[in-house]
């Protein structure tokens, strides 16, 4: 009878930690707006333009420049089906950026990912946008939140995939904290002085999808998950020692 009980309560604890599970959520659209775009057209890289298969980011004033490169990624998506905390990671694809100016094992760059507190595809100003309110310049400046220390990434290759852990920016989009489900990837945190023009795998290249940017959500199981787990552990092992001692 205990067998059976410590038996139920181990297959009740791994049963609700196998309720954790892992969505893999694509992004909406993402774009890039840089000092070298001139007239009006300063937000590039959108789903339907087929002229832009790399976008970059780049260290602060790069080569003399105002601001730096900067990539917006927004996700659609309603992550209001997890309930509880989440471990997010992004994933994007490193590639050479077309200058000669990308990072490496020995020029390492420093990129972090950012939330916003406003949409940046309807806030800047742009041949695609002309309603907007601020130039891609000053929401660069003004717009873009302070990184968690857990999405800063030391990049120092290309032809590589680049992680970045973003779970307080995803749990602040769960609790509604943040309503603004964008992601904005940008060098500010970077120091070494170098002037970098780094390369990243645009996602949706004129209708071609080259599936390189997501995030990976993970629901957490509550602690009194774990807690029935290992009582069910705990009592299994009792019973089986003692039923040994008594064999």
């Amino acid at each position: 009878m205990k067998i059976t009980i410590a038996l139920a309560a181990f297959a009740a604890g791994f049963s609700l930690t196998h309720t954790a599970f892992a969505v893999d959520i694509p992004v909406t659209e993402d774009v890039m707006t840089s000092s070298f775009f001139q007239g009006t057209n300063t937000v590039r890289g959108y789903a339907s333009e087929s002229n832009r298969p790399v976008m970059r980011v780049s260290t602060p004033g790069a080569f003399g420049n105002a601001g730096a490169e900067t990539i917006y990624l927004s996700f659609n998506y309603d992550f209001s089906m997890f309930a509880g905390p989440v471990v997010a990671t992004l994933t994007m694809q490193s590639v050479e950026g077309g200058f000669g100016a990308d990072a490496s094992a020995g020029n390492p760059f420093t990129v972090s990912a950012h939330g916003v507190n406003a949409d940046p595809l309807a806030s800047i100003t742009d041949d695609t946008n002309p309603a907007g309110s601020i130039s891609w310049l000053d929401f660069y400046n003004s717009n873009i939140l302070a990184a968690d220390s857990a999405a800063i990434t030391t990049v120092n290759c290309t032809d590589c995939a680049v992680t970045f852990d973003v779970s307080t920016l995803v749990n602040s989009w769960i609790t509604g904290s943040n309503a603004i489900q964008t992601i904005a990837l940008t060098g500010k945190n970077d120091t070494s002085g170098n002037d970098i023009l780094h390369g990243f795998l645009n996602n949706d290249n004129g209708g071609v999808l080259q599936g390189a940017t997501y995030l990976t959500v993970t629901a957490v199981p509550e602690p009194e998950t774990y807690a029935m787990l290992l009582a069910g552990l705990g009592l299994t092992g009792w019973m089986v020692r003692r039923r040994k001692r008594q064999g």
